[in-house]
């Protein structure tokens, strides 16, 4: 017992979290560790927003006032569960994947040992409708329409569309 009271309340291995910090401190820390990623372009912008979103709406208000040292695998498995029943499995996905990245900073940061959401629940998540390639009289007419629009023509829209088409990037890869 006085082992789990002196790990809760001191730092280790010289860390700038403590175990008795709230996650919404650690969450902010790992916002802005995020938000340097996107100014150094290793993250997409939309991938900063998603995060926001998702922290704020769904994570911050089943953790944020929980102390870092009190976060445990069956905890995150509740909140994990409940944003997939209440909200949508997506939703819940991404929810883990915040949770992950601002208790991974925190064991990095000498405020817990282990990351609990390691061990927790994983999701599968189906698409909800298949992908499917457009056919060949499709993929004309598209391309014959971006040809004839001033504006998508002006806006370079043939060529993005051809680039995305010929190597299968995504859109944010694209621009």
């Amino acid at each position: 017992l006085f082992r789990l009271l002196q790990d809760r309340s001191t730092i280790r291995h010289g860390g700038t979290l403590r175990p008795s910090d709230k996650f919404s401190v650690a969450a902010e820390l790992w916002m802005a560790r995020i938000t340097d990623l996107v100014a150094d372009g290793r993250r997409s912008p939309g991938t900063l927003d998603t995060y926001r979103r998702h922290l704020d709406n769904h994570v911050l208000p089943a953790l944020g006032e929980v102390r870092l040292g009190e976060i445990t695998t069956p905890l995150v498995d509740q909140v994990i569960r409940t944003i997939k029943s209440k909200i949508s499995p997506a939703t819940a996905k991404s929810c883990r994947s915040v949770i992950s990245g601002v208790v991974g900073l925190a064991v990095r940061l000498g405020a817990m040992r282990t990351n609990p959401v390691r061990d927790a629940e994983s999701l599968a998540v189906k698409p909800r409708r298949r992908p499917r390639a457009l056919d060949k009289e499709e993929r004309d007419a598209w391309f014959a329409t971006l040809a004839s629009d001033p504006r998508a023509v002006k806006a370079d829209l043939p060529d993005l569309t051809l680039f995305m088409l010929s190597t299968g990037v995504r859109i944010g890869e694209a621009l």
